[in-house]
């Protein structure tokens, strides 16, 4: 949102409050009376004040017309180029100021891109993470699988056990010995392979969720790793900022500087040229008093050659 700049009036009101306390209006003097203002719209709204104000009477000069011409040329020249010469500095010092705000909003863009990116990545780490949950889920319902696994392995054996006991018991009968080793040895055979079958899934599902829990860390590191040097960026990017926006202060300081000097040169050339008016005043009066003395001198000489008239009747 543009600033909004102080008014003719406000400089107007703060001239005619110095010239009430005896001071002259001046651009820093009404700067401070208002407490802000850039010095470029105080100096224009002060000239268009100072030539509102009723010009003192002054003594009409009587110059020769040429001597006038001269002197009225050579003070409008000064006046001209000390003008033009503050207007050059202070249209340079806006430029400049424009140029710095500019780039100033260019790295505020990339602060905000960068701030973005950071926020992207986050996301990603966090979906990530989420995968790597899941993961340890799967591993965890693996394992209560090799639990139960376990304990039809535990089961098999308590039968095989119980198999072998009967074995024992039933020795005398030989037949029917026989006949139930065989079916133990049957029951044994299919608890080996239903361990064996227990055991080689399990072995496949620690082993892929090893790879995938192995994948997830190392794609989480990854994010964390590029995060880090993001943030690394970011940080660089904001200290940079903050160089050139000191940098850019100290530059505007410069040329607000500049453009105050710029400003001074001119008043100093407005006091010049009034300083010019006073001496020809002064040598206009002076003349006019000579070319009195001289009437006077010539008034007494004819009367002097003319002894007998009067002195207010010489010719």
């Amino acid at each position: 949102m543009a600033r909004t700049g102080i008014t003719y009036e406000q400089v107007a009101t703060a001239a005619d409050a110095l010239v009430g306390q005896g001071e002259k209006p001046s651009i820093q003097r009404i700067r401070e009376q208002l407490g802000t203002g850039s010095p470029n719209t105080i100096h224009r709204h002060l000239k268009a004040w100072r030539a509102t104000q009723a010009p003192a009477e002054r003594r009409a000069a009587r110059l020769p017309d040429e001597l006038a011409a001269a002197l009225a040329e050579e003070l409008e020249r000064q006046a001209a180029a000390a003008r033009a010469e503050a207007e050059a500095d202070a249209l340079e010092a806006q430029h400049s100021a424009d140029e710095l705000s500019a780039t100033g909003e260019q790295l505020e863009e990339q602060v905000e891109e960068l701030s973005a990116q950071v926020e992207a990545l986050e996301s990603e780490r966090d979906r990530v993470t989420g995968e790597r949950d899941e993961a340890r889920s799967a591993v965890a319902e693996f394992r209560e699988r090799v639990r139960e696994l376990e304990a039809q392995r535990d089961d098999a054996r308590q039968q095989l056990a119980e198999a072998r006991n009967r074995v024992t018991t039933l020795e005398e009968q030989r037949d029917e010995a026989h006949q139930a080793r065989l079916e133990a040895q049957r029951e044994a055979k299919t608890a080996d392979q239903g361990r064996t079958e227990a055991e080689r899934r399990l072995a496949i599902a620690e082993t892929r969720t090893e790879a995938a829990q192995q994948q997830a860390e190392e794609r989480a590191k990854a994010l964390d790793a590029e995060r880090q040097a993001r943030r690394d960026d970011a940080q660089a990017h904001r200290q940079t900022l903050v160089e050139q926006r000191e940098e850019y202060r100290e530059r505007l300081a410069a040329m607000e500087k500049q453009l105050q000097d710029a400003q001074q040169r001119a008043q100093a050339a407005e006091k010049g040229q009034t300083k010019a008016m006073v001496r020809v005043e002064a040598l206009a009066a002076r003349m006019e008093a000579l070319e009195g003395e001289k009437a006077d001198r010539q008034r007494q000489r004819r009367g002097e050659e003319q002894p007998g008239l009067p002195f207010d009747e010489a010719p």
